[in-house]
């Protein structure tokens, strides 16, 4: 089988691109920073790494799904997993592109419920993402310095002004005071939670 120099770049992309993912998720207990989502330490994490690793092999195949099918998946649409469970958030200009992600979402070994909270919106430009990156940094500030967040291993997307919680815990106390922290954010219309305890 011969490539062409286009194919042949593509394929080591992706390559490339799969390897880094896994450096990124094989830091172990340090902190690792990637937007607005932060890992602090896996001894403070309810996951065990088992599972944490079977989540970051789930989000990398339909990462790799989404680069196989359409570069623009790739790019438009967030995936976060916890114990099995994918978050689906992005803004895409179609809705057929929003339901392609969720099929390839569901091909995935693993996958036992996919969330779609995809926007579709063909006018959402450099304004709403600065408003998005605005939130979002906000909140990953208040959460990080909040010293009576003890166990943090929340992650968070914005997506129109609409935060999405994710991950897992126990602690419903701690779990508010997240939530408090992104109420208390100019600009934030919504906020859905999908914190899932064990």
């Amino acid at each position: 089988m011969t490539f062409t120099n286009w194919q042949w770049d593509i394929r080591m992309n992706k390559i490339i691109l799969l390897i880094l993912s896994f450096f990124m998720f094989g830091c172990g207990p340090s902190l690792i920073t990637t937007g607005a989502k932060t890992v602090v330490g896996q001894t403070q994490d309810e996951k065990t790494f088992g599972e944490s690793w079977d989540d970051a092999t789930i989000k990398l195949g339909i990462k790799e799904k989404y680069f196989s099918y359409d570069a623009t998946l790739f790019t438009k649409i967030d995936v976060e997993v916890e114990l099995g469970k994918v978050l689906l958030t992005g803004v895409v200009p179609f809705g057929d592109m929003r339901l392609e992600a969720v099929r390839l979402a569901w091909q995935q070994n693993g996958v036992i419920e996919v969330l779609n909270e995809i926007s579709i919106d063909s006018g959402y430009g450099l304004d709403d993402i600065a408003k998005d990156k605005f939130i979002s940094t906000q909140l990953f500030t208040k959460v990080l310095t909040d010293k009576n967040i003890k166990k943090f291993k929340y992650d968070f997307e914005v997506q129109k002004q609409i935060v999405y919680l994710f991950g897992v815990s126990d602690d419903q106390v701690e779990i508010d005071k997240v939530i408090d922290h992104a109420k208390s954010i100019k600009g934030v219309l919504d906020i859905i939670n999908y914190i899932q305890s064990r």
